[in-house]
């Protein structure tokens, strides 16, 4: 329950709100430092059942591949379970009704680094999400997680509206005031009509209205199976639909356009979890989260400054242009499943309450009994370019790439020494893996950094208490081992010299995780479970989750084979070399990596304190 005041932080200088009545159910921003930095969720309290390798009937049905890069051995019948938790990432909820008006989709097939937008499946991600938090619950039932952690793209479009819908999805509710709507309502008039606030707030989230249905796609008829004519026929259903106000039943009703206003869930979710007959689930273990560039950039590309609300104020969408239009509404949320801030409140307090907008993204938090620090790091490229004049654009050469600057970096630096101290195991989070960072880019020379990806695995590797860093982004599953041998770390892309920090030199490396996306094929997610061996070895198992909503499936499975762009020599000289229609279809099975990145047991040193 709201208490006392809420501090929201805008663009502009901070203002401070009084807590509103209607909030009654959610917990308000908070201000100053959290009373802990720890999650909770210590494995002594659970079962010896509970504390075995998770089966949950949700995971993938594959066997699990031990790798031994960094230590040999398997996982023990008698492991002491450390950890578990779940990694959500790259779940895009899609506001597809502004596709046309927010979007520019079209344009997305003539670049493939654009590849993500206008999907088959986008009609569905509300409810793709909401199906996984019903696997997620019944898993967690059988074997406790401590927490699950969002690595980046919550939303697509980058709108308010759009992360309303996602933390709703994960509290079980619909339709709640959230921290824009609180702040743009404080800003007006107290006398203001209704006609006002509903024009200048209200619409901008997605209350009141559901997301209209679109026909779904056909990916049998050939014109289906060639973006440059899937993305024009998609774009003329989504704006049909939204004008229209379709319905699932293709009822229509132009009370219901969205082409104007921002949707908010679809209809079959627009109740709350726990009420008879209710399709809406709330997800039962507590998250946090993380930025992707999905969640501070334009469509996920562009960085651009408040201007752009400007135009985007003619069709009802509110884009989230500062970090803290983002942070900020994680703390409009449900007690259940928690906690407030959802992470952000873990934050230095100094720099949570500071004029800086861009510095807020990253934190760290103690997790199973205090064994474990779990640094989670901002890789948002959110720096003003000091040779671009102006708000209107920020580093735009950057795109959706990733890194770190200098003050983060020493803070990463300060964590990791402290853990270390404090004899604590250390897993790294953030949006971007290595190879997704600026130096890696399409504009790498156009693109200022202070922090390049060699520089940050030579931190992370020169501490022998760090086991894993884990990411999305790529949407794809990907597992690398970081190993460190006479001196020197490489994943086989990245090399650098390592200098190991505990004076004897025990330091053999890290794993990188990358987990694929919930929107895009293979649409699945992880779970993973730290054990202790007990003789000087650790294991890491990732278990691969699935959702069971089939009208999504079978979208998303053929949108990933159906991805020629123009711009791709080489799929157009496959195309070429083959008549069959399936030709045309490039992309199967990229994502989904191989049996050794999907369920699998990783082998580490347990480092000697």
């Amino acid at each position: 329950m709201l208490t006392g005041h809420c501090v929201i932080r805008a663009m502009r200088p901070r203002i401070v709100l009084p807590a509103v009545a209607s909030l009654s159910l959610l917990a308000g921003c908070g201000g100053g430092g959290g009373s802990s930095d720890s999650v909770s969720g210590s494995t002594a309290g659970l079962t010896p059942a509970q504390r075995q390798p998770a089966r949950c009937a949700n995971f993938s049905d594959e066997a699990y591949v031990t790798r031994e890069a960094l230590a040999a051995g398997a996982l023990n019948a008698d492991a002491d379970l450390m950890l578990r938790f779940v990694q959500l990432t790259d779940d895009h909820i899609i506001d597809d009704d502004g596709q046309a008006v927010a979007g520019a989709s079209i344009l997305d097939p003539l670049e493939p680094t654009f590849e993500a937008a206008m999907r088959l499946q986008e009609e569905y991600t509300d409810e793709t999400l909401n199906d996984l938090i019903g696997g997620l619950n019944a898993c967690d039932q059988a074997f406790p997680s401590s927490f699950a952690i969002v690595t980046g793209d919550s939303a697509d479009l980058t709108t308010v509206a759009e992360t309303r819908r996602y933390i709703d999805n994960l509290d079980g509710g619909f339709d709640r005031v959230g921290a824009f709507e609180t702040r743009c309502r404080a800003e007006l008039p107290a006398d203001a009509p209704d006609a006002l606030v509903q024009t200048q707030c209200t619409r901008f989230t997605g209350r009141g209205v559901a997301d209209t249905q679109s026909v779904d796609p056909n990916p049998d008829d050939p014109t289906y199976q060639f973006i440059v004519t899937r993305s024009v026929q998609q774009l003329l259903a989504n704006v049909s639909a939204a004008t229209g106000g379709r319905a699932a039943d293709g009822s229509l009703d132009a009370t219901r356009q969205t082409a104007t206003r921002s949707p908010g869930m679809p209809e079959v979710l627009r109740c709350n979890a726990g009420e008879a007959g209710c399709a809406n689930q709330r997800l039962r273990i507590p998250y946090l989260m993380a930025f992707g560039n999905h969640d501070a950039y334009v469509r996920g590309t562009l960085p651009v400054g408040s201007s752009a609300n400007l135009l985007g104020n003619l069709v009802g969408r509110r884009l989230m242009l500062d970090p803290h239009d983002f942070i900020d509404e994680f703390y409009f949320t449900s007690a259940q499943p928690g906690p407030v801030g959802h992470g952000f409140q873990f934050a230095d307090a100094a720099r949570r309450n500071d004029t800086d907008p861009t510095n807020d993204g990253y934190y760290a938090f103690d997790a199973g009994g205090g064994r474990f620090r779990m640094i989670v790091m901002n890789t948002i490229i959110d720096g003003r370019d000091p040779s671009i004049p102006g708000d209107v654009l920020r580093n735009p050469f950057a795109l959706a790439d990733g890194s770190v600057d200098a003050e983060q970096f020493a803070w990463i630096k300060a964590e990791l020494a402290a853990a270390h101290d404090a004899g604590q195991l250390v897993m790294v989070f953030s949006h971007h893996p290595d190879l997704s960072f600026a130096e890696f880019g399409m504009f790498a020379d156009l693109v200022p950094v202070d922090v390049t990806a060699a520089q940050l695995n030579a931190e992370f590797a020169s501490w022998p208490n760090l086991i894993a860093w884990v990411a999305g982004h790529t949407h794809r599953h990907r597992i690398r081992a970081f190993r460190v041998s006479d001196g020197e770390g490489s994943n086989g892309e990245v090399t650098t010299p390592v200098e190991c920090r505990d004076g004897a030199g025990n330091c053999a490396g890290f794993w990188q995780i990358e987990t694929a996306s919930l929107v895009d094929f293979p649409q699945q997610q992880r779970l993973l479970e730290v054990f202790d061996n007990g003789d000087g070895t650790g294991v890491i198992r990732g278990s691969v989750l699935n959702h069971e909503f089939e009208r999504s499936k079978t979208l998303a499975r053929a949108d990933d084979r159906c991805a020629l762009y123009l711009s791709d020599p080489e799929a157009v000289a496959a195309a070429l070399s083959d008549a069959g229609m399936n030709a045309l279809c490039m992309q199967g099975g990229t994502r989904e990596g191989g049996p050794e990145d999907r369920n699998v047991a990783l082998m580490f040193r347990m480092p000697r304190f």
